[in-house]
């Protein structure tokens, strides 16, 4: 237990978060699924469209989709261009969005369930 202005903080370990943060992820599994399935179909689209290995199409999709873009590969075809620009990032922000607040949503679970103890 740590002091902080006259309150008790009990801190809460990595492997107790970890096993709540993943009983969050299993309820919204479909959802994670869908969106990872997604950017892999879009990234075989890509292969396609740019004439790259299948392998290279789904690294530049998921590149694109968390808005990193290294610059090793661009589109060149119009398709491509509208995918890597527009579709895939919203498809890496949601997926994104949805970690974070199954993340926070677990960090609220262990602080209630904590303050229930009390």
């Amino acid at each position: 237990m740590e002091k902080e202005d006259g309150l008790e903080i009990e801190l809460i370990g990595f492997r107790t978060f970890l096993h709540e943060f993943l009983r969050v992820l299993y309820y919204v599994k479909s959802i994670l699924l869908g969106l990872f399935t997604l950017i892999v179909i879009f990234g075989v689209v890509l292969a396609f469209q740019e004439s790259l290995k299948i392998g290279n199409g789904i690294y530049f999709a998921f590149i694109s989709a968390f808005t990193v873009g290294y610059g090793d590969i661009t589109p060149t075809t119009p398709v491509s261009k509208f995918l890597c620009a527009l579709v895939l990032p919203l498809l890496g922000m949601t997926l994104s969005g949805i970690m974070v607040a199954a993340a926070m949503q677990a960090i609220s679970r262990l602080y209630q369930e904590r303050g229930k103890k009390l």
